[in-house]
């Protein structure tokens, strides 16, 4: 429960008219219907409300002006009442912190001001180096702020700077006590370097903070709010403004009350960004013959807030050229899909509302939208979210089984989503409901899905989640394609019963998919399955060189829910444990571990011992995360097992201040017994090597280098497959809206003479404009 380290198929585009967005605007009058602080003062002990420690605002007074220069030596800090009660959090639970840290705030009409004072009696040791926006981690001096402005403690808002003004943002998310990067919010932040220390300050306008007015006749939920800190030295501190004892549900499930804020009488806003992508792309066949377009293309995104409690996205003819490429991955050996991280702006508001028991919303699955509206609701009571998107397709359907996952041609389609959900944190039950559709081009069909969820804690360990869905699918597989076929009905209930407290950990689950399932807007790439799994902990606390060492029993049954068929059985044993320089070091021992690949097969036993590290060894080697099984694993194409191992590496080096090298490696061998001089049967590496170079604060080079490569030993000789991508991209950022990448690309896919496809292309992003609306 630590603020985390940090860690489409091509195709021609289907011929078809463009269609009318009416659906889409319809959406958005449907939604807009249902609308119906750091100089060294003393601790000034602030308010404690029903127990709970409260920080208190101060308002800057009329005329009053910050600049944002990192310092707090502005008069209006002077009178900020100072929150210094922190506790360390981690490595020593409940233990005095290393060093001290005060954290004051201002606002005024348009914004909240946050200051922090990172006191420190050895400013040597500060580990301040710049890193691109959202790398902030573990491995640097941080400080963060957790805003909830709702105040259910379900969700929040986080902002990160390192000691250098790298800054860091995204939700926490209280169900799974998990971080999100993805979403990015407008805000700013600046640091300076003390004698004693450093300071921050942070500046998070109110158009960027997703807050509702309190109902007529009802007092106002007060805001909730944290402040935690890094220091990585020999030990990695955290501490934090709150106390968060060992067992909470979740990082934020102590969110102190924030006092004295006044909302903005005026809280509509109307954003609009356009955007100008061109490009220039070549693609050159193994003859030597090559073909070359050059094209440009306008879009526009807009988020507007009528109201404190609604927001509206929407975009239209979305470039994502400038995401960052995918970590490759090994699937060679896999009967299942992959599941990949969004990595694309229009996706990024309301991701905690996204996020369900299981992987319900997928938007990876709409590929490439050619236009797009959200609309997002949230009040004291409600949260919802609902999406439309014109989508092109080009990419694949998952077609789940029990024992794999098949693929279709996905088609152009039509896509509506929504996500309703009421309650939140730890106080009262959260219930949800959620609808998906997928309508198919050309009278492909179509697939549905609805359901529901509910999330409740009982007293201070216990957290049920569960889910139940049902679909209905038109748009049936004739071999590789989609076609309108008859329906097919399928359900899925999931269920997740969990313990935590500072000694042990237990969890049951249940997963039960029906051979019908399946969800072209979610993540299912297995149905047609039963499954069952219990997972005991038990934990302890500062034992030797240890800050933390756990005791764990695995154990798993997967069932074909037609056949009765066993699909995967485990029972496994291990530890993991934490200690200095940001060590965590885990052990399986899996001693009989059986699965089956096909249902005319028999059961496969695997034997294998799984290990892994993360550690950061230096503060020039920031970071290296390792994990190796080796044993006795299943080939699952050749049906038997083998003798072999597979290895993961990655490893953030920092050979000079101003650049950073990102490695990882993953690598897997299967030997073949039967052959004298035990050749490899199957051989399998992934490679990227991620570089960036920073020009300064607003300026970088990226380097993007891939590798994959795949060999398998058949009846007829060895059978390969290779490709490697190349991107070099220069990146200016003003601000989150106004932005400007040049880059170019090579890739090259199949054989070492196969085609190749380069591009070139200039990005331009502009905030062009930002109006307050008055009604």
């Amino acid at each position: 429960m630590n603020p985390s380290c940090g860690h489409p198929t091509p195709g021609a585009p289907g011929q078809r008219a463009v269609r009318p967005l009416r659906s889409l605007f319809l959406l958005a009058a449907l939604a807009l219907a249902g609308s119906a602080a750091a100089s060294a003062a003393p601790d000034s002990a602030p308010p404690a409300r029903g127990g709970e420690l409260a920080v208190q605002a101060a308002r800057l007074l009329p005329g009053e002006r910050l600049v944002l220069d990192g310092s707090l030596s502005h008069a209006a800090w002077q009178r900020a009442p100072a929150h210094g009660r922190f506790v360390e959090h981690a490595p020593r639970n409940g233990s005095a912190p290393p060093q001290r840290t005060q954290v004051q705030l201002l606002f005024d009409e348009q914004a909240v001001y946050i200051g922090i004072t990172a006191f420190d009696d050895r400013p040597h040791e500060i580990r301040d180096v710049p890193v691109r926006y959202d790398g902030v981690n573990r491995t640097q001096d941080f400080v963060v702020a957790y805003l909830d402005p709702i105040g259910h403690k379900a969700s929040a808002q986080f902002f990160r700077v390192n000691a250098a003004g790298s800054i860091a943002d995204g939700i926490h998310t209280a169900a799974d006590d998990s971080e999100d990067f993805s979403p990015d919010f407008d805000w700013d932040a600046a640091v300076q370097r003390r004698a004693d220390g450093w300071t921050a300050v942070l500046r998070i306008p109110f158009a960027s903070l997703r807050f509702a007015e309190p109902l007529p006749g009802q007092p106002a939920r007060p805001w909730r709010f944290m402040v935690a800190r890094r220091l990585p030295r020999e030990q990695f501190h955290l501490v934090t403004s709150v106390e968060l004892p060992r067992g909470s549900p979740s990082f934020i499930d102590r969110l102190q009350p924030l006092l004295d804020i006044e909302l903005p009488e005026q809280h509509a806003f109307l954003t609009l960004r356009p955007t100008l992508t061109l490009r220039r792309t070549e693609q050159r066949s193994p003859g030597g013959g090559a073909t070359r377009e050059s094209h440009h293309e306008a879009g526009l995104n807009l988020k507007w807030r009528p109201r404190a409690e609604l927001v509206v996205d929407a975009t239209i003819k979305p470039d994502f050229s400038q995401v960052e490429l995918d970590v490759p991955q090994l699937s060679g050996n896999s009967r299942f899909a992959l599941y990949l991280p969004e990595k694309r702006p229009f996706f990024f508001e309301s991701a905690d509302l996204l996020r369900t028991p299981t992987e319900a919303f997928y938007t990876r699955s709409i590929t490439q939208p050619r236009a797009g509206l959200r609309a997002t609701w949230r009040s004291a009571s409600w949260q919802g979210t609902a999406l439309a998107a014109e989508d092109i397709g080009n990419g694949l359907v998952l077609l789940p089984g029990p024992f794999g996952t098949d693929f279709a041609e996905q088609p152009g389609s039509r896509v509506y989503a929504g996500r309703l959900r009421r309650g939140g944190g730890a106080a009262s039950p959260t219930v949800g409901a959620l609808f998906a559709s997928r309508d198919y081009e050309q009278g492909r069909g179509a697939n549905r899905v609805l359901g529901g969820d509910v999330e409740a804690a009982f007293g201070d360990h216990w957290r049920l989640r569960a889910q139940l869905l049902a679909s209905r699918t038109t748009a049936r597989a004739v071999g590789s394609t989609l076609q309108a076929g008859p329906a097919e009905d399928g359900r899925r209930l999931f269920l997740r019963l969990q313990r935590d407290t500072a000694h042990s950990g237990t969890a049951l689950a249940l997963d039960d998919i029906s051979p019908g399932f399946r969800h072209d807007t979610g993540f299912v790439n297995q149905a047609g399955i039963r499954s069952a799994g219990l997972h005991q902990a038990w934990k302890w606390h500062d034992v030797g060189p240890f800050n933390n060492f756990d005791l764990f029993v695995d154990a798993r049954d997967i069932r074909d829910t037609v056949t009765g068929q066993t699909i995967d059985r485990w029972v496994y044993a291990g530890f993991w444990s934490t200690a200095a320089r940001n060590l965590e070091w885990w052990l399986e021992v899996h001693p009989r571990s059986t699965v089956r690949t096909r249902p005319t097969s028999g059961l496969l036993t695997q034997r294998f011992v799984s290990t892994g590290l993360v550690m950061t060894p230096a503060p020039w080697f920031a970071f290296l995360d390792a994990s190796l099984n080796i044993g006795r694993l299943a080939d699952a194409v050749a049906d038997r097992t083998r003798p072999g191992a597979n290895l993961r590496l990655s490893a953030r080096l920092r050979p000079l201040r101003s650049v950073e090298l990102d490695t990882s490696l993953s690598h897997a061998r299967l030997i073949d017994e039967d052959t004298p001089t035990r050749r490899p049967a199957y051989r399998e590496s992934a490679a990227q090597v991620l570089g960036i170079w920073h020009l300064d604060a607003r300026h970088h080079l990226r380097l993007i280098v891939q590798r994959r490569s795949l060999e398998r030993l058949s009846a007829t000789g060895v059978t390969a497959q290779d490709g490697d991508n190349l991107s070099l991209t220069w990146h200016w950022r003003r601000s989150a809206g106004t932005q400007l990448f040049v880059g170019a690309s090579r890739q090259r896919e199949g054989a070492a003479a196969g085609p190749r496809t380069t591009e070139a292309f200039v990005k331009l992003q502009l905030d062009a404009a930002e109006w307050p609306l008055r009604w």
